[in-house]
């Protein structure tokens, strides 16, 4: 079913813009119109496209604060239906408001809060979907969307974390850029003239440096024009599946990423198995959930390996040890917890663990990657200095043995 674009107001003139699923424009009139409201204009987006699907995603801090909420009223009696009407209502968020807004109209026709929020894969990912299948299969939904909070509360610190750790090398890279740019515009144009005057023979570092420094001048548009088509190009690169498994491998072939990668990955896939077998799923049909959220193409591949032979009958400790990606200590605990029949406690704490192994790994990689980036920086300026330096104290000592 197609989904359109949409802006209405009521007779208070409170307008509202957002996105409904709807068979045709007169069906989205007559879905607005049971809100009291009445279209002003609407705009048909295919679902093959997947140009405006951003337009579904909401922050993972609003669909945390939504989880909680939603706990709050079912705990407290609330009907579900009757939850959903008022999270509508109440949020401030547009997308999500309008997303609810059909969502209760498909619920109010018969169709369940699970399937009605999975017609919004962008917004409400298959775990999150399928957790709400479970909570209404095993009437504790307040117990569910309060371990789903959990979930996004950690998943979401851990990757501002990520985030906020390469702030700082990417502002050292900016600065070195600039750094560049005012000494090849600025500095070394006064000093090449100066070289020209005298026309005296110039080191071979200062040759080259001149050659760089003036080839930087006389296309500095182009350049700019350059770094920008190439930031816009790996931008939709990344969006692309071949672009996605692309800088999937990257992150698992870089030492330093790899790190950082693989305790994310540990994370997650602990939180996330721990969350959905505590909350009464299947082994069989958490490890299917679960291959989806780990974040990585290359790894998500290895996986539907090891769930292959979890389906056969194997222990999922060495199913997942023959793929050689998760760390001993998940394997060992993971054995330990089929052992004793006790496998979502144990990840729970195993979660716990590797959310601060993250942490410990992120702050290892910027103590790794800032001296690297200030020795790189210092270099650039020091030859540059070089270059500018080593023909003045020679044309000193040219200009000394003259007067002499």
């Amino acid at each position: 079913m197609p989904k359109f674009r949409f802006k209405a107001k009521n007779l208070d003139n409170k307008i509202i813009k957002g996105i409904l699923v709807a068979k045709n424009v007169d069906e989205l009139r007559e879905i607005i119109s049971h809100y009291d409201y009445f279209l002003l204009w609407s705009k048909k987006i295919p679902e093959s496209s997947q140009l405006f699907t951003f337009l579904e995603k909401i922050k993972i801090d609003d669909l945390t604060s939504f989880c909680r909420q939603f706990a709050v009223m079912i705990s407290s009696g609330i009907e579900i239906i009757d939850s959903i009407s008022s999270l509508r209502d109440n949020t401030k968020n547009a997308k999500l408001k309008s997303i609810l807004t059909d969502c209760h109209r498909r619920m109010m026709e018969g169709s369940s809060l699970s399937a009605s929020f999975a017609k919004y894969p962008k917004t409400f990912p298959p775990f999150f979907t399928n957790m709400l299948l479970i909570g209404e299969a095993s009437g504790n939904m307040d117990y569910v969307l309060n371990r789903l909070a959990d979930y996004y509360e950690k998943d979401a610190k851990t990757k501002k974390k990520i985030k906020a750790s390469m702030t700082y090398p990417k502002l050292l890279l900016l600065m070195g850029i600039a750094v560049v740019l005012v000494l090849s515009v600025f500095v070394m144009p006064i000093f090449s003239d100066l070289f020209g005057n005298f026309d005296a023979d110039l080191p071979e570092i200062t040759v080259i440096v001149n050659k760089i420094t003036t080839f930087i001048r006389s296309n500095i548009g182009l350049i700019i024009i350059a770094a920008m088509v190439l930031v816009i190009g790996l931008s939709i690169f990344k969006q692309t599946k071949l672009g996605t498994r692309v800088i999937d491998r990257v992150r698992l072939s870089i030492p330093v990423l790899r790190y950082v990668t693989i305790a994310t990955i540990t994370a997650r896939f602990a939180n996330g198995f721990g969350v959905l077998i505590d909350s009464g799923a299947k082994i069989v049909d958490s490890l299917d959930i679960i291959g989806r959220l780990l974040g990585n193409t290359v790894v998500e591949d290895l996986f539907k390996i090891a769930t292959s032979e979890i389906k056969r009958g194997q222990p999922i400790a060495k199913s997942l040890q023959t793929i050689d990606i998760f760390p001993n200590m998940l394997i060992e605990m993971i054995r330990v917890g089929e052992s004793s029949d006790s496998i979502d406690k144990v990840l729970k704490r195993t979660g716990d663990y590797f959310d601060e192994q993250v942490n410990v790994t992120i702050q290892k990689m910027t103590t790794f990657i800032e001296p690297l980036f200030m020795l790189a920086i210092g270099g650039i300026v020091a030859v540059i200095l070089l270059s500018v330096f080593l023909p003045m104290m020679s044309l000193m000592d040219a200009i000394s043995a003259d007067v002499g």
